[in-house]
């Protein structure tokens, strides 16, 4: 079975296989009605029978197989004036496999049948329908093969889009959420630090069940990556807006995403608080659901700027974050003062990957730092074009 295993793994291409093999299949059935009439010499049913064992050979070794194919096959028509139609058919089939696998080969192989024609037909009187048959049957599976190679790289290209943005939405994740939560308990640890050991064993057991319940978030937050990880089903397409004719289905999922939001920034303030800052928080409301990938987006932001305020903002001042809705924007603000250097936490380069997130959906993302103050402001647009 391994050996098996093992060949198959080395099959890149199964439509090859399969042409090779019916062509392998065909050229002795072909055989067997001529030979069945005495019309097939015995150097060419041994070169027919080198050619069918070509073709079921193409799908394991395409390149080899499909030179070595075109030349005993070109040999077998050309020389050999070999009467079979298959052997015709997977000399077309070497050029078309090659124009695919290697298109420089491919267009090779259909310059030298064209002149391996030409020189074969020479001592006839050529004329422009010889000629312009000739083109065309050289430019059919080179054409063929061209088009199936660049259709291929077309997939492989949008399949490594894919991974690749894939990649940055689980690094995203991984930002926004573990080293988030990672980040805050160390602002805990140093602030119970740098206070008094709590007298009451209440307060301490307090401190000690909130750390405990960040470091389980944390770990929530890895099975979630290692689950986002593990699933291969992605969906290819998805909407910006999604529109519903149930009004009463509509209007539950535009509360369960604002129960989502509001949730987060409860979630954040609370973590703020235990901080010890205070500002303002305001969720506004939106008359249409979000589409999943918005909503994900503005979801980590909002994690983001939450974890931004708390690293590098000073804690006795004020913070404010908004959070707007219009009919083709979520507009968001946020503003705080800026802590001594010497004691921030961390580059900020999370919100510098949003930056380049929002921008390529031609949203805006503009940052001002004026001394002490720090303010963000942010659009991102519902119906999305690309950059």
């Amino acid at each position: 079975m391994r050996p098996i295993r093992s060949a198959l793994n080395r099959i890149h291409h199964p439509a090859i296989l399969a042409a090779g093999l019916v062509l392998a299949v065909a050229i002795p059935v072909e055989m067997g009605v001529y030979s069945s009439q005495n019309l097939l010499s015995w150097s060419t049913i041994r070169i027919s029978l080198l050619v069918a064992v070509l073709c079921a050979m193409l799908g394991a070794a395409p390149v080899w197989a499909a030179c070595l194919l075109f030349a005993v096959s070109g040999y077998a028509l050309l020389w050999l004036f070999s009467p079979l139609t298959t052997i015709m058919i997977a000399a077309l089939t070497s050029i078309a496999v090659l124009s695919f696998v290697k298109p420089r080969l491919g267009a090779a192989s259909a310059l030298a049948a064209l002149a391996a024609l030409a020189a074969n037909n020479m001592q006839n009187n050529l004329t422009s329908s010889n000629i312009v048959g000739m083109i065309i049957m050289c430019l059919c599976p080179l054409s063929l093969g061209f088009s199936l190679n660049l259709l291929f790289a077309q997939r492989q290209a949008t399949a490594t889009l894919r991974q690749r943005l894939d990649r940055e939405h689980t690094a995203r994740h991984l930002h926004d959420t573990i080293s988030n939560d990672l980040a805050y308990m160390i602002l805990r640890i140093d602030q119970a630090s740098r206070s008094d050991c709590p007298a009451d064993r209440e307060q301490y057991q307090r401190q000690l069940t909130d750390l405990r319940a960040i470091a389980e978030m944390a770990l929530d937050h890895t099975h979630q990556v290692i689950r986002q990880l593990e699933r291969t089903d992605k969906p290819d397409d998805r909407s910006r807006i999604v529109k519903t004719n149930n009004d009463d289905k509509t209007d539950r999922k535009i509360e369960q995403q604002r129960e989502r939001l509001d949730g987060i920034i409860q979630s954040q303030r609370r973590r703020l608080g235990g901080l010890g800052f205070q500002g303002d928080d305001i969720l506004g409301t939106f008359d249409h659901p979000l589409a999943d990938d918005i909503l994900d987006l503005l979801e980590g932001l909002l994690n983001e700027l939450y974890a931004n305020i708390a690293k590098h903002a000073a804690p006795h001042e004020w913070y404010a974050v908004t959070i707007s809705f219009d009919r083709r924007h979520v507009i968001i603000s946020a503003s705080d003062v800026l802590k001594d250097e010497a004691v921030r936490l961390g580059l900020g380069s999370g919100l510098k990957r949003y930056r380049t997130v929002i921008e390529s959906m031609s949203g805006t993302f503009d940052i001002t730092d004026d001394s002490d103050n720090w303010n963000a402001n942010i659009t991102i647009p519902l119906s999305v074009t690309r950059r």
